[in-house]
């Protein structure tokens, strides 16, 4: 419970950031967002995406991570609001590190 109080306000202060407005589904929905920030915690590291659901990022969604067009790392979206998300790490390849500036794109469904 306490996780997901933390990522809530976590949500809501990243959400108070200054972001230009970008309607949901416009054509910017396309599906890649900055890192902002990454915030460690003691059970686990969250990530901050500059991108919500104007990116067409949605709780659940599992996405890669890339610096200079290489993939890296995998996220799953544990909260997103309009124009900000956050993160959950689900793996990173060796030595590597999710900082500010890196590429999170959502996955294509290998089932389509």
């Amino acid at each position: 419970m306490r996780n997901v109080l933390t990522m809530s306000a976590l949500l809501v202060a990243a959400t108070a950031v200054g972001a230009e407005v970008r309607a949901p589904g416009a054509a910017e929905a396309d599906g890649k967002a900055p890192v902002v920030a990454v915030v460690s915690a003691r059970a686990t590291d969250l990530v901050v995406l500059d991108g919500g659901h104007d990116r067409g990022f949605r709780p659940g969604t599992v996405c890669n991570v890339s610096r200079d067009g290489r993939a890296f790392g995998a996220v799953v979206i544990a909260e997103a609001g309009l124009r900000r998300s956050v993160a959950l790490i689900l793996s990173l390849d060796p030595s590597a590190a999710i900082t500010a500036g890196d590429l999170v794109t959502l996955r294509a469904n290998s089932r389509i």
